[in-house]
């Protein structure tokens, strides 16, 4: 019998069988061939490299599957959402404010920018880029932001006609996960951006956190089409390194988010535990999410 593909709701039953499927045999970070399995999910399965821990999806969705999957991804998980759009915008301030703390000015692009929100919240000091693969995205960000809009791209970082060595900044927010080929992807950071240019990573979850070895595919941020690599912190420094990007600091945002709610969320938990009761999705917690800085060497 053909496996169900139906995620928390969400019919991926199309998708995977309409789509090639590319499978995974070496790990990118490390170049191991030897995996353990994480966490089964319909078709595809999260396994889990032996030697640095980086949790990825594997099958996973080719470049055409990924872009029939993203298409009006704004319109059906961002701008009808309100609930969600309000707390976004609050992270949105406290990731700018993060950002603030290393470079307040500069040529910036952010990868996979969506409808152009985060990048309305870095100010007209910054001369503001953007590139997103999906075309609905694209042309809300040029119609509701005027100051910018003319600078968003429908494309990805890899064939985009940017100048070599031309970004103070590059920022992604919630992207490095959904990305088919991240050292690629990395690789053109790495050329894009200037001599001791910075290279910010937020809003991305952490594969080494307690929650998501608990909760594996319950966990909150486990998807199997979203989600194709689950990095920590260490990995992902192993891999930036690859391309001249040096960690100068990383945090595990969770209790000055709009997203804890520490009592309630220790509690759950604890509950949960107790009655070895995992098959409920995990709440917000400790080290679920990561951010990063690197700078280019």
């Amino acid at each position: 019998m053909p496996r169900k593909d139906n995620f928390r709701g969400e019919d991926l039953s199309d998708l995977f069988s309409d789509h090639e499927l590319v499978n995974i045999e070496i790990c990118p970070v490390c170049g191991a061939k030897e995996f353990i399995l994480w966490a089964e999910c319909g078709s595809t399965q999260a396994l889990k490299c032996d030697n640095c821990a980086l949790v990825f999806m594997n099958p996973q969705l080719s470049e055409e599957g990924l872009t029939d999957y993203y298409s009006n991804y704004i319109g059906k998980r961002r701008i009808n959402n309100l609930e969600k759009m309000k707390l976004r915008s609050d992270q949105y301030k406290l990731d700018a404010n993060v950002l603030s703390r290393f470079i307040s000015a500069g040529k910036l692009l952010d990868v996979g920018c969506n409808g152009g929100f985060f990048l309305s919240e870095l100010g007209n000091k910054f001369d503001r880029y953007g590139t997103e693969l999906d075309p609905s995205a694209v042309k809300f960000a040029q119609e509701n932001f005027p100051e910018f809009g003319k600078n968003i791209y429908q494309t990805s970082i890899e064939k985009a006609h940017f100048d070599e060595k031309s970004f103070e900044v590059i920022s992604m927010r919630g992207v490095i996960e959904h990305v088919g080929n991240p050292v690629e992807v990395l690789n053109h950071v790495s050329k894009l951006l200037k001599s001791d240019g910075f290279f910010y990573i937020c809003a991305t979850p952490n594969g080494e956190s307690l929650l998501a070895d608990l909760y594996r595919e319950n966990w909150t941020l486990f998807h199997p089409v979203q989600h194709l690599w689950h990095f920590s912190p260490n990995n992902l420094e192993i891999l930036c390194n690859k391309f001249g990007l040096k960690l100068v600091w990383k945090e595990s945002q969770y209790l000055n988010t709009p997203y804890a709610d520490p009592k309630a969320d220790i509690i759950n938990i604890y509950k949960k535990i107790e009655n070895s009761n995992l098959d409920q999705i995990s709440p917000p917690f400790f080290e679920n999410m990561m951010s990063l800085v690197f700078q280019k060497i």
